[in-house]
């Protein structure tokens, strides 16, 4: 009996010279410093772990951030990475040929790709080259652009690439088809049409007051000076700043209570105004003179002065579209016309004429 107590004693105090915790050496085999455990063979020892037939063992990773390290590699990202599989190309041809497109006109391409197990994914161009105009628009997964106003083929590879440096290459073929754009008369108001090879395949000589991209006039295009763009002072009962376009289909134009109103258009950024368009949107009520003043910031305005005088220019108006030109042209963002004359109320349409950037 006394045997076998010794046997059981000695058993159990080696289990605790194993565990207990002592000053940290090199010799120490667990070491336990809250939160940290650290558990490491003696010198010219090892760690080995086994299961019973032959099982497998796991490591349990819990939490985003968890990563298991061996000799500083971190050996969930290893794997990961290793069994992270390269992207696809889907509904992609063996010839990648995407369309043939009319020159001078926009277009995309799409660029359809499966990323298995990762949402991180790049698009470089890694053999020919895009024509000019035509880009990857990555966020988009995309190629985008206007295409060239020339009879050409396009040849080049796009290359997706993962965030574990994961790849696949495909081929894109498009052609592009020279037009003759100044057959469709995109130039307004008797603006002489040029075709070009370049951008969308022409230019516009614009006469008279006229400018912009198309020789359009300001205020009557939306996508120039959107309605946010138009402003008031003063308006008679319900009427909209927005009334006062030329081509609008309101029955007086926009009407100002008084002479004290006025009606306000912003350019967008700095451009050249060089003249002006009024009417009247109805022969009961409407305006018979103005004057016009402009502004660089929308705070400090100065008014649009005559020829050799210090004095306001002043406008006639009346019930028929009037075109006048300014005594010289005015290089602002914020035109305001002020009633000077009218009969009933000041109610009007109008129309700018410049070029804005």
């Amino acid at each position: 009996m006394t045997t076998v107590w010794i046997s059981r004693f000695l058993c159990l105090w080696k289990i605790f010279l194993l565990f207990q915790a002592t000053d940290a050496s090199h010799e120490e085999v667990l070491q336990i410093h809250y939160p940290s455990v650290t558990l490491s063979a003696q010198k010219n020892g090892y760690l080995s772990a086994q299961t019973e037939g032959g099982g497998d063992i796991h490591i349990n990773s819990k939490g985003n951030n968890t990563a298991v390290y061996f000799d500083n590699i971190n050996l969930l990202q290893l794997i990961e990475k290793v069994m992270s599989l390269p992207p696809v190309w889907m509904n992609h041809t063996d010839t990648g040929y995407s369309g043939n497109f009319e020159g001078g006109k926009h277009f995309s391409i799409p660029l359809n790709v499966m990323t298995p197990g990762t949402k991180n994914l790049s698009f470089e161009i890694v053999a020919g080259s895009l024509p000019p105009g035509v880009f990857l628009d990555i966020p988009n997964r995309r190629i985008s652009g206007i295409a060239p106003d020339e009879d050409a083929e396009y040849i080049f590879t796009v290359r997706a690439k993962t965030g574990y440096g994961k790849f696949a290459d495909a081929v894109f073929r498009f052609d592009s088809y020279e037009l003759n754009q100044c057959e469709e008369n995109p130039c307004h108001n008797n603006g002489v049409c040029n075709n070009t090879n370049e951008g969308e395949g022409y230019t516009c000589n614009c006469t008279g007051y006229y400018g912009e991209r198309h020789c359009d006039t300001g205020v009557s295009n939306k996508k120039t000076i959107p309605d946010a763009q138009l402003s008031a002072y003063l308006s008679r009962d319900q009427s909209l700043a927005t009334e006062a376009r030329l081509n609008s289909n309101s029955s007086s134009g926009w009407c100002g209570e008084n002479g004290n109103a006025w009606i306000q258009l912003d350019l967008g950024s700095v451009g050249r105004v060089f003249a002006v368009t009024t009417q009247a949107g109805s022969s009961d009520k409407f305006l018979k003179s103005f004057t016009l003043s402009c502004s660089k910031d929308g705070t400090k305005f100065s008014d649009v002065m005559g020829t050799n005088t210090t004095a306001a220019y002043v406008f006639p108006s009346g019930t028929g579209a009037i075109t006048q030109p300014l005594p010289d042209p005015a290089t602002c963002r914020f035109v305001r016309l002020h009633p000077s004359t009218y009969k009933v109320h000041p109610c009007l349409k109008l129309e700018l004429h410049g070029c804005v950037p």
